[in-house]
């Protein structure tokens, strides 16, 4: 039977989630968080989204394709899995008749199958194992398929609740982790190559909303970073309801540096200065901690000492997601998340900008410090702040 309201056929889906189901007193707060997400997710839709017993619930219009539910529920973070159900009424020839729509609808070819009946309405009259046989024996005169419980093409599950069943086919993966905004706001040093973007991603998962800070060296250069960094800022924008990408001059501060510091640590300047700013930035954006996409020995600036020595002119945590994750995983990682395409293409980054030809790898932060005595570093940061321009997504 297809559940009605206010004269409209409504589909339903049931979201199943793990790591939510592992909090304590909090709990609620969490699932309430991720209600509110799938809500906004499903923005503009015929859609009710409610908690129940089993997750949550989505009850949307008949006319929006499932293919559609099933794209945008498949991005929300904190969901586990999830199934489009058919609702039936609990009897047997009602079930069995359930079974023959959804079967009817099926788009997946099946010889095999298998039957997964669940009762969490104990006073059912039949046994799980009743019900499979059953329903199962009904399938087979039907299709002429045969039954295989180790590895089905289809497998046909049966959730028996107290008033009501769910019947379905298939379950969709989510996203996993915890719904964006049970955690920190965080600030993400967005680059325009590959690993920022999965480093935001990763923060995304853990329930961190994020804001971006660009740095680029144009009209020194071209626009073709600044441009990169609003399309995976854009791209990145949909997992949460509001995004801010702050495109930051650093032309300035980096012809300082040149004059200033000796060849062999100007990298390491430019990152401690990008460090100082995205700092102050935070602070004024509201977030807890800043974010890069730093991972360990693959280039020269990211050295364990480097590491140190840029992180040293903050006080504010420095979060790294990437830290011992090698290439090939974050590009991987790149390709599933949908940035990898707009990262590879080319640009003109401020740090290739008058890069020398033997950086440091093995800095400290008090021969930095004694290269950067001629800065007037709180000058030059507010400076830049002064020149921002903040982008709204």
């Amino acid at each position: 039977m297809s559940t009605t309201r206010l004269g409209i056929n409504l589909k339903t889906a049931i979201v199943r989630y793990h790591e939510i189901a592992l909090k304590g007193h909090n709990r609620s707060w969490f699932i309430s968080t991720l209600v509110q997400n799938i809500d906004r997710k499903l923005h503009g839709l015929k859609v009710k989204v409610s908690r129940v017993d089993s997750g949550i619930m989505i009850n949307y219009a008949d006319t929006i394709p499932s293919t559609e539910i099933i794209e945008k529920l498949s991005t929300v973070f904190g969901i586990a899995k999830f199934k489009l159900v058919e609702t039936s009424e609990i009897d047997l020839p009602t079930l069995i008749k359930t079974v023959k729509k959804v079967i009817e609808e099926n788009t997946i070819p099946f010889n095999t199958f298998k039957l997964n009946s669940n009762r969490s309405n104990k006073s059912y009259p039949m046994t799980s194992m009743e019900l499979n046989q059953q329903i199962g024996a009904y399938v087979q005169q039907l299709t002429g398929s045969k039954v295989d419980l180790s590895s089905p093409d289809l497998t046909i599950t049966v959730d028996i609740r107290d008033k009501i069943a769910y019947v379905s086919t298939k379950d969709y993966k989510g996203r996993d982790g915890l719904p964006v905004g049970v955690s920190a706001h965080v600030a993400t040093l967005l680059s325009g190559g590959i690993d920022s973007p999965v480093a935001a991603f990763n923060m995304f998962k853990r329930g961190c909303s994020n804001s971006f800070i660009h740095f680029h060296s144009f009209p020194m250069v071209d626009a073709s970073s600044r441009e990169k960094a609003i399309k995976l800022a854009k791209s990145l924008s949909v997992n949460q309801r509001k995004t801010l990408l702050y495109l930051v001059p650093f032309v300035d501060i980096q012809m300082e540096i040149i004059a200033k510091v000796q060849p062999s640590y100007r990298v390491i300047a430019y990152r401690r200065f990008m460090v100082r700013v995205a700092e102050a930035i935070a602070k004024i954006d509201g977030a807890s901690a800043l974010v890069t996409g730093e991972s360990v020995g693959q280039v020269a600036s990211q050295t364990i000492e480097n590491i140190a020595t840029i992180g040293s002119v903050t006080t504010m945590p420095i979060l790294r997601p990437l830290i011992a994750t090698n290439k090939p995983e974050i590009i991987d990682q790149a390709k599933v998340i949908g940035t990898y395409d707009v990262s590879i293409q080319p640009d003109q980054d401020c740090c290739s900008l008058f890069v020398p030809s033997n950086p440091a790898t093995k800095s400290t932060s008090q021969k930095a410090e004694l290269y950067e005595t001629g800065i007037d570093s709180e000058d030059l940061v507010n400076k830049t702040v002064n020149n921002l321009e903040i982008l709204e997504f």
